[in-house]
Parts: C-alpha cells; structure tokens; sequence
C-alpha cells in the first residue's frame, strides 16, 4: 500500500525555479514517474484489508537540476556548483495504526566527476544547454525508488 505526497524543496531547488532553470510542473511530472518505480499497490487498490497490512507514505522530498555559478569577492570568484540530485523519503505504517513502524529517506545523486565532466562542457559554457538535464533526474529517481524499496521492504 502507499501513499504519495510532494514536498515543497529546499533553497537551492527555489533558487534554480526562480533562474527558470526548474519548472513546477516538473515535480509533478516526477511525481508520475514514481509511482511507476514502486512495486506497491495503491491504499485505495486493496480490495480484502487485513491487520497485517501495512501501508507505506512516499514522499519526494525535492530534486536538484544541478546548476554551477560563482560568487565575486572582489578580484577573486568562488566557483559554486550542485549536482542533479532526488531525495525521496517513506514512512512505513500498519494498517490502523498511527504509530509509525520506520522513517527512511534516501538521496541519490549524479556522481561529481559525470557532473563536472558535463559543466565543463563548451555547450554548458556557450548556454546552450545546462549542466543538468532531465534524464539525469529519471534515472536519478529511478535509483532512488530502488533504494527505497529495498531499504522499506527490509524493515517490513
């Protein structure tokens, strides 16, 4: 059983929103593609509940395109980069109970040396493309529903 939720992000997920380097509709969109990744049926799929049931609330705690900038001290710069990253997050009920059985969260992110291999690029530098892109979160998020699972179907 599960439940999904979206969870607004942190500050560099609304720094980058605000660039236009991340749309709204792309949370959304990722929420589509988790339930895809996850093995559970639905809360509202179970035709016979037992109490031996449990139900599992997955939440996307936020995702990162990844973006690199500086900051100017003067005559000196500070580069400044994040990677594309997902952070998805699940807490593991029985069914009638509130008390919850376990809280995981998991964060996948894109390794630095594909990253900066990427940010390096001539077309990163020309604008032409950003640093990160969308099926660097696809398979980000798929590697976290992975993980998730297996962390969750552990612990139940």
């Amino acid at each position: 059983m599960r439940q999904l939720s979206l969870e607004s992000g942190n500050a560099v997920r609304r720094i980058e929103e605000l660039s236009g380097a991340s749309s709204p509709s792309l949370g959304r969109a990722l929420m589509i593609e988790l339930v895809d990744h996850l093995p559970w049926p639905r809360w509202d799929s179970s035709e016979v509940p037992s109490d031996s049931d449990v139900a599992v609330d997955v939440a996307l705690h936020g995702y990162r395109l990844g973006s690199a900038t500086d900051v100017s001290l003067g005559a000196m710069g500070l580069p400044l980069m994040w990677r594309p990253s997902v952070r998805l997050g699940a807490t593991l009920y029985r069914r009638g109970s509130s008390q919850p059985v376990g809280s995981f969260l998991v964060i996948e992110r894109i390794p630095w040396s594909a990253y900066l291999r990427r940010a390096m690029s001539w077309r990163v530098w020309a604008g032409l493309e950003a640093p990160g892109r969308r099926q660097d979160l696809d398979g980000l998020l798929r590697g976290a529903a992975e993980r998730l699972v297996g962390r969750v179907q552990d612990a139940a």
